[in-house]
Formats: structure tokens, C-alpha cells, sequence
């Protein structure tokens, strides 16, 4: 594989940070667009250049036009888009961007999967893949809905990232009382069935499939703690074994014809014991660092996909291998009872060891965690943000 000069999108990414550092160290030149500098991938030593462009979720177009200005003077080989925005964005207008340059971003008729999360639920249901059961209010009254499913419910956008607009509601009333203002605030809705937390946990699966939409690489990775409390972004993940999702993220994934990085959640149902798939994000996760920590360069498998070289088929990677976020495991820590403190694993007091590691923190590269505080601290300086994170911002 010959040196590319490549594209990172999404420099205020935690997923950007690994990327940026495996494609260097093997002898590409590295870009990474930044909405400020106040970021994670501002502040990492590994991208050759830096770029400070609009912020893509405030403004799609401005973002698009400097993408298209950049690519077409001939600036890169390949452009990586890592987030849901980007992923979107760069599927939405592949034709146009492939007429300058690569990207292993598969068109938006695989991609509309994982960003309409109705899509995919709806799927598994057809399809007897294991799912909460999922209703669509855009298509199905409320009255319908409120008479086949069992209360409490959660409701969220069938479009978005992490626990932003996820809300459980105890019964009809409170429902009805705060759909309206949901719908507003976040557009089209998703109403489904809420899996019990107690005796249950939840999980992620990092997939990856060739052009043929064959699944060459998955990774499944327990989320013992997340935040807010209830469900939401995890704050500490590790490694395990699970078979039985490997299986039934291969048939998800190939089913839909996906091609690339597939970020798939899952919960288990304590009431059956089956892992259940909750969504399918279009992108790696945040979290992605714990799969280069465990064995599987995510970023040699997309650059493969581009150049379209052969995907070698991975099945095994290091388990119990820990992965936290720290400035949320934090705020976990402050929002738990005591009961979920003791009863935790692994033990939140645990931060060294040679199985554990951070999402923003490396010896080799520190200023990251300094971006990510920054970029945060930007971001969650309006209460209405910071109520949106906890759920909160309903009646």
C-alpha cells in the first residue's frame, strides 16, 4: 500500500484520534478538519495538517462547499468520514465526491440503514433477528401504538447520536403529555419497547464489511456503564466473547447489503436472555480506540476497502481489554447510588493496568484529553444542550 494523502473529517472526534495515529505511523499524510481548534484532533501530534473549517452539524453546506473546494485542487487521495455527520454527509454526495478523490463510504441507499434507525428495527422484526419491538408514529397512530405495547416505553429520533432525545416514559399519560413537544424539538420519532436494566447489560458490536457486503472483522464490546445512568454514551466498555452476536450482527449487516464500518448496539433482555439489537449507527464508534488496543487496525481495513484490496476475515482480538472515557466515567461516578458504585464491573477505581486504557489519552499523545475537555466545555455551555444530554428538557 503506497503512502495517500488522507482526509480525516472529523477532528473533533474521539474515533479520529486512532485513525490519525495508525495511518501516520504507517507513512500516510494525514489532514484533520477541526470546527475550532479547541478539539481533540487539533491538539494530537500525529496529523501532518490541520484545517479549520465550519462545523458541520451547524452548517452542512458551508462544510460540503469547503470539501468540494479542497478535493477538487487535487489535496487528497482519500477522505475518511468517521462521524454520523460526515458519513451522511459524504454518502448523500458520493458521486460527486469520487469524481476527486476515494472514500470507502458506501452510497446512501446502504448508509439510509444506520441513520434511520426505523429502517433497520424494523428489518429484524421482518427478518426474526432479535429486537425490542419497535413502532414508527410517523406511519402507526398513537392509538395503535398505545394499544399494542406493554409500559413503560422509550421513545427517541430515528435520527441522532448517543442519548440526545431518548426518553422513557411510565405511562400513557406522560407520553401523550410530551410527544408533540418531542416531535418539534427532534423530528421524527421511534417508540419501542423498554428492555429492564436490572440483571440485563448492554453491548456494542464493531463490524466491518468488504465491498461485497461479506462481515470480515466484528468486535463485540460490553458497555457496563454509560451515562446518563439510565442509557445513554458509554463511559466504560472492555472486550468479551459473544458468538451469538457475531452471528446475528452478520446477518443484520449482510442482510442489508452494508459495506464498511457498521457501530452496532445492542441490550440484553434479562427476561429471555437474548442480546437485542437496539440500532445501527453509520459510522465506528467514539469508543473505537478499544478495537486498535485489542488487535483490529480499523483503519487498515477502510483503506483496503478503498484501494480495494483483499479483507483478510478476523475472528479473534484480545479480550478484557478496558477502554474508558474518563471525563464521563466521572460524571457516572457523580450520578450512581452506591448500590451501582460497589457492584460495578470493572471497579471504577481501577485506572492503571496493563489491560486498561482512555479514549482521549495516550503517553505518546496527552493534548487530546485537553481538546476533548475544551470542546465540551463549548459545547455544554448552554443549559439547554446539558438538559437535552440528561433527558431532562421534558414535562
Amino acid at each position: 500500500m503506497k503512502n495517500k494523502r488522507v482526509l480525516i473529517l472529523d477532528g473533533d472526534s474521539r474515533q479520529g484520534l486512532p485513525f490519525a495515529r495508525s495511518l501516520r505511523k504507517t507513512g500516510h499524510h494525514i489532514t484533520m478538519v477541526c470546527p475550532w481548534k479547541c478539539c481533540p484532533g487539533y491538539f494530537s501530534r500525529y496529523p501532518n495538517e490541520r484545517l479549520i473549517w465550519p462545523n458541520i452539524v451547524e452548517n452542512q453546506s458551508e462544510f460540503y462547499n469547503c470539501l468540494l473546494e479542497y478535493i477538487k485542487k487535487g489535496n487528497c487521495d482519500i477522505v475518511l468520514a468517521l462521524g454520523d455527520a460526515s458519513a451522511i454527509l459524504v454518502s448523500k454526495n458520493r458521486d460527486e465526491i469520487t469524481k476527486y478523490t476515494k472514500t470507502p463510504v458506501p452510497s446512501y441507499n446502504i448508509l439510509k440503514y444506520g441513520e434511520n434507525k426505523n429502517l433497520s428495527m424494523f428489518f429484524c422484526m421482518n427478518n426474526d433477528i432479535p429486537c425490542p419491538k419497535t413502532f414508527d408514529p410517523q406511519t402507526q397512530s398513537l392509538d395503535y401504538i398505545t394499544n399494542n405495547i406493554v409500559f413503560p416505553v422509550m421513545v427517541k429520533p430515528i435520527r441522532g447520536i448517543g442519548a440526545v432525545g431518548l426518553h422513557k416514559f411510565e405511562n400513557i399519560d406522560k407520553l401523550l403529555g410530551n410527544f408533540e413537544f418531542l416531535r418539534t424539538k427532534y423530528g421524527d420519532l421511534q417508540i419501542q419497547e423498554f428492555i429492564p436494566q436490572e440483571g440485563g447489560a448492554q453491548f456494542q458490536a464493531e463490524a466491518f464489511c468488504d465491498k461485497n457486503s461479506v462481515m470480515k472483522a466484528c468486535m463485540v464490546i460490553a458497555k457496563p456503564r454509560y451515562f446518563p445512568v439510565t442509557g445513554g454514551t458509554s463511559t466504560c466498555n472492555y472486550t468479551v466473547d459473544r458468538p451469538d452476536i457475531v452471528e446475528n450482527v452478520r446477518r443484520l449487516l449482510e442482510g442489508i447489503r452494508w459495506v464498511g464500518s457498521a457501530d452496532v448496539d445492542l441490550i440484553l433482555d434479562p427476561r429471555d436472555s437474548v442480546a437485542k439489537i437496539l440500532e445501527i449507527n453509520p459510522r465506528v464508534t467514539a469508543g473505537i480506540k478499544i478495537g486498535f488496543d485489542a488487535g483490529i487496525d480499523y483503519a487498515d481495513l477502510q483503506m483496503k476497502l478503498v484501494l480495494g484490496e483483499e479483507i483478510p476475515e478476523i475472528k479473534d482480538y484480545k479480550l478484557n481489554i478496558v477502554l474508558r472515557n474518563l471525563c464521563l466515567d466521572i460524571l457516572w461516578y457523580k450520578y450512581s447510588t452506591k448500590l451501582e458504585r460497589r457492584n460495578i464491573i470493572p471497579n471504577w477505581w481501577e485506572f492503571f493496568g496493563r489491560n486498561i486504557h482512555y479514549q482521549t489519552v495516550r503517553w505518546d499523545d496527552p493534548m487530546p484529553f485537553l481538546g476533548f475537555i475544551l470542546s465540551n466545555l463549548k459545547k455544554f455551555n448552554n443549559s439547554d444542550a446539558w438538559k437535552s444530554k440528561l433527558g431532562s428538557d421534558i414535562q
